[in-house]
């Protein structure tokens, strides 16, 4: 059971409970009328931070009106419920902020420009739709239009809760898709349609090897007759890995993995295979 210790406003509560000590709870209604010493009614609870040594929950709780802490709740909830996207706590914290700075800004007419807003619309399709929420709750809530370039900045906080990195990771991802997508395009799957079945999932399979290109934890496994084969039949298509590959050394200063060529070899063949007659 968890007694409130001062309500901060009719979703969101300090409150303290036996065993994690002082916490936030967020939640419809567990403010409503609440005051010191009452218990807080558990089918209310929607998520409990615990404070304690969390030095940034104390200061977002201090400096930013707890709507925000209540709005990125939300937000992340409906991403768990919809997309059964995974979220912690210094995640939600970090939107928080980000949100209210956003709106401070939005205000004030600073918009900020993202560099990676085409991707994340072409690649992150979900995180994308959790961007458009957050933008229509904040317009409800703060009465604020937000613009594009910012439904790409939340989306960030999606895909960088998702794959467990931080926003700088998540952009130098963003940086190897856009590099392979653009290269493979303009040099071997001009006639492939880009709305195409198998065009889309070749940009998921870019996608996930940009991730484990970032994470420096391509596969590594060498198969000696699968690598002769591709090298003999598909020629043009190791062609055009190698020089990506080449091109991403320059950039970032590692090759592809054999492995990880062989692995984007056969998808690309696949694509082009198969998107011509889609």
């Amino acid at each position: 059971m968890i007694k409130i210790v001062q309500p901060l406003n009719n979703n969101v509560v300090m409150g303290y409970d036996r065993k994690k000590g002082e916490v936030v709870v967020v939640g419809t209604g567990v403010g409503f009328h609440a005051k010191k010493g009452d218990m807080i009614d558990e089918s209310r609870i929607q998520k409990i931070f615990t404070a304690g040594q969390n030095k940034k929950l104390m200061e977002l709780i201090e400096k930013i009106p707890p709507e925000y802490l209540e709005l990125a709740e939300e937000i992340f909830d409906t991403a768990r419920k919809e997309y059964q996207f995974s979220s912690e706590e210094d995640m939600i914290l970090a939107l928080t902020d980000h949100i209210h700075f956003a709106v401070k800004r939005l205000r004030e007419g600073l918009e900020l420009d993202n560099p990676f807003l085409m991707e994340i619309r072409q690649f992150y399709k979900k995180e994308w739709k959790i961007g458009l929420y957050a933008k229509e709750r904040i317009r409800q809530m703060f009465g604020i239009t937000v613009p594009d370039s910012e439904v790409g900045y939340i989306a960030m906080y999606m895909i960088s809760s998702e794959y467990s990195q931080d926003r700088r990771t998540v952009s130098k991802v963003f940086q190897v898709i856009d590099i392979s997508i653009n290269y493979i395009r303009e040099h071997y799957l001009m006639d492939v349609s880009e709305e195409s079945f198998s065009y889309n999932r070749f940009v998921t399979h870019v996608k996930y090897f940009a991730q484990r290109y970032v994470d420096n934890r391509e596969n590594s496994e060498n198969d000696e007759f699968l690598k002769k084969t591709i090298r003999e039949v598909f020629e043009e298509e190791v062609a055009c890995i190698r020089e990506l590959s080449e091109i991403l050394y320059q950039k970032f200063g590692r090759h592809i993995t054999e492995s990880e060529e062989n692995y984007l070899v056969l998808h690309l063949r696949n694509c082009r295979s198969m998107g011509k007659t889609e």
